[in-house]
């Protein structure tokens, strides 16, 4: 009975890092570190080879309520953002706000603030400050190419290893995040493919190195995520509309940071 509460357990908390792997401003990353499983799900993939079966056991109901967490979040995201995106991007904009105080506690974990963690900040501004260089795309493309899922499944799996990184922002700076949700939701296997292997690569590349910066320099990761992070608000930031949009707009971005403050307390 232990066994299979602590599966189902797992399914859940899966499912819902599986959302914020979806949600821009929510990190998959952010909500594992939060349920306790980050460090144990880092372990598992690096011992996959050695303990195979102890490995798989742990992971699978991660992997399968992963999936359906995307897969379910897909198909609600696309519908919305094709209609209110506008208003989308204001409540994302709160749910990353909301968040940073929480990226701050993590930072603070070990020892208290230090001066030059600023520097690890303006490092992680420095980093996302080429996203300014790319173009942002007025309309969302509705299918991407090999290479754009292979690209889009890099930036996931850097996302969903580095706590905090939300890269659906990326994608939306790119015009890339609405064709992302559609290839999820349909399970559309000639895009999948790619952006898999895209993702697979960037997340066994990282893994390792991550694990060693977040266990040993909590503060200054934590804080050059924080300066990629606030690049990468600035840069899909819709701006206010006048008139009684403007209410409407505030009041989604206070939601934002309302929800996500809740769900940083819990």
């Amino acid at each position: 009975m232990r066994q299979r509460n602590g599966f189902v357990r797992k399914m859940l908390a899966g499912f819902l890092i599986g959302i914020g792997c979806i949600l821009p401003g929510v990190s998959g990353g952010v909500m594992a570190v939060s349920f306790g499983l980050y460090r144990p799900m880092l372990d598992a993939v690096m011992q996959l080879w050695r303990t195979p079966v102890r490995s798989l056991c742990f992971l699978a109901p991660l992997a399968i309520g992963g999936a359906a967490g995307m897969a379910l979040g897909a198909a609600a995201l696309s519908t919305v953002m094709a209609r209110y995106e506008t208003l989308m991007l204001f409540l994302f904009t709160g749910f990353i706000l909301g968040g940073v105080p929480d990226l701050l506690h993590e930072a603070e974990q070990n020892s208290r603030f230090r001066p030059r963690w600023l520097l690890s900040l303006l490092l992680g501004v420095l980093l996302a400050l080429p996203l300014g260089l790319v173009g942002g795309q007025s309309d969302q493309l509705t299918v991407l190419t090999t290479m754009q899922a292979f690209l889009t499944g890099l930036l996931e799996g850097v996302g969903t290893v580095v706590p905090g990184i939300s890269t659906s922002f990326v994608l939306l700076r790119l015009g890339w995040y609405q064709a992302y949700l559609t290839a999820v939701r349909t399970l559309d296997i000639v895009q999948l493919l790619p952006l898999g292997a895209g993702f697979a690569l960037s997340a066994a590349a990282c893994m390792r190195g991550v694990k060693w910066l977040f266990d040993r320099h909590t503060g200054h990761a934590c804080y050059a995520v924080l300066g990629f992070l606030l690049v990468s608000v600035a840069l899909v930031f819709p701006g206010f509309s006048p008139g009684r949009l403007l209410w409407a707009e505030a009041g989604v971005l206070v939601i934002g940071t309302t929800v996500a403050r809740i769900m940083g307390q819990k």
